[in-house]
């Protein structure tokens, strides 16, 4: 999922892309402002996007490296890992991004009995989660992170 139409277009016509199968699945879908424990953001509306929520409940590696600021794919991150079915690979980019980082590492610590996570030293570091089982996914955020959200809203 996307929220820019040209970005993707251009990021699966690059000239080494690897060829879109028929079971690969990607679509645009507008960022709009919601609410993730009292904390405004701008995160994809999937309950609204039948098709993008089925396929990302039955999707097996998941990229979220959307929305373009990596500080606000904390929600994006909660909803990959809530929807993905178990053995389902999720990876985060950018955690070299403090505020990325500091989410992504928060999510793996309260859903330690649901998923394993890795962080990768590659690229701009990926966090790589691998959900074991299903159930109610904790999103707990620091002070700090309440107050983060707030201030780039």
């Amino acid at each position: 999922m996307e929220d820019s139409a040209d970005w993707l277009s251009r990021t699966e016509q690059l000239e080494d892309a690897i060829a879109k199968r028929e079971t690969d699945f990607s679509g645009v879908i507008p960022l709009t402002r919601c609410w993730n424990r009292l904390r405004p953001i701008e995160s994809f509306n999937v309950a609204a996007q039948r098709e993008s929520l089925q396929r990302l409940q039955r999707a097996k590696l998941i990229l979220v490296d959307s929305p373009p600021n990596p500080a606000k794919r904390e929600h994006a991150l909660f909803l990959a890992m809530d929807q993905a079915p178990a053995g389902a690979v999720i990876v985060l980019d950018d955690l070299e991004v403090a505020a990325t980082c500091r989410f992504a590492h928060r999510l793996a610590a309260q859903n330690a009995d649901r998923f394993r996570f890795w962080l990768l030293e590659i690229d701009h570091k990926l966090g790589v989660f691998l959900k074991l089982r299903s159930g109610k996914m904790r999103s707990r955020p620091s002070v700090r992170e309440f107050v983060g959200s707030w201030l780039r809203a």
